[in-house]
């Protein structure tokens, strides 16, 4: 797959089929759509392009409404990375995007550019200026270029959106919402240095920076995950909130135990993936109360583990 960051002309393509869309998540429905590019790809002989954004169009809209997404950008790419896609654009939602109507955008971009020939169309796929550039705007407007619609996909007679799996993340529904994505939800960041009060309890624990104003959280809680450092897989205990026993604080922490691990890893960047929900975040009189609410959490983890894992 080749990634580029704008919208630039590929010398070497004579026909091509294209999707355009968010594709917040990458996942199950945007996987139907996906596929069915690559499989018209291969079937004419020629190139499968995917337009997505860098950036979210309602937090471009709405400056007060930060549009939390479910991937970063580059955690999109890396998935798209593992299909069979020829091409990747993740440009900027920008003024010229926004104001681009959509003949402007078939006939100097997708037609000019990149010689579509085939597009393909999500339930409730659109593009261009207000939102007009739909399947039947194609149907009806570009006789010469094919469309294709997509029907929602389900998953246990529930339609899959983004929208849904967000409400998942958010009310910790995590086993609900990795179904509906098709792989685990997962944070990623680099290794800072904390309170350190978990060393003192006999549990030490890694805390992560992540970028609060592009990345949705989970439910303040605590999650049975799975931790990534170098590509090995570590067990682990991680815990979203405030941390109530041990600070006054609103300020929202990632705090994970890796199980059986005392490596120092400060300034590393690493991945935890979340597996399931324990409990929910509970404010301790007494050090020794946590101490053993820790330990029983540990205990869960690990009959977890035993069962199964899917990362």
């Amino acid at each position: 797959m080749k990634l580029y960051r704008s919208l630039k002309k590929i010398n070497t393509l004579k026909n091509s089929v294209v999707s355009i869309g968010m594709f917040d998540g990458v996942h199950l429905g945007h996987a139907s759509v996906i596929n069915r590019v690559i499989a018209i790809a291969k079937e004419k002989n020629i190139k499968s392009i995917i337009i997505t954004f860098s950036n979210s169009p309602v937090s471009y809209f709405s400056k007060d409404n930060i549009d939390l997404q479910i991937t970063t950008s580059k955690e999109k790419i890396e998935l798209f990375r593992k299909t069979q896609l020829d091409y990747l654009f993740v440009i900027e939602f920008n003024d010229y995007i926004a104001n681009l109507i959509p003949s402007t955008f078939m006939n100097d971009i997708l037609i000019s550019l990149f010689k579509v020939s085939y597009m393909v169309f999500g339930y409730d796929n659109h593009f261009g200026k207000n939102r007009e550039g739909t399947f039947k705007y194609i149907t009806e407007n570009f006789k010469d270029i094919k469309a294709e619609l997509i029907i929602a996909s389900k998953k246990d007679r529930i339609t899959i959106s983004s929208t849904r799996i967000k409400e998942e993340i958010v009310n910790g529904n995590i086993i609900n919402a990795n179904k509906l994505l098709g792989h685990p939800y997962k944070i990623s960041g680099k290794v800072v240095k904390g309170m350190q009060l978990g060393r003192k309890l006999g549990f030490p624990t890694t805390n992560i920076t992540y970028d609060n104003n592009e990345k949705i959280l989970p439910k303040n809680g605590v999650y049975y995950t799975v931790t990534i450092i170098k590509e090995k897989k570590y067990i682990s205990i991680t815990n979203i909130g405030i941390k109530p026993s041990v600070q006054e604080s609103n300020c929202i922490s990632i705090e994970t135990h890796i199980l059986d691990f005392n490596q120092s890893i400060y300034g590393q960047n690493i991945t935890i993936v979340f597996i399931d929900r324990i409990r929910n975040e509970i404010k301790f009189n007494h050090i020794n109360d946590l101490i053993d609410q820790i330990t029983k959490d540990v205990s869960t983890v690990r009959k977890l583990n035993s069962l199964q894992v899917t990362t």
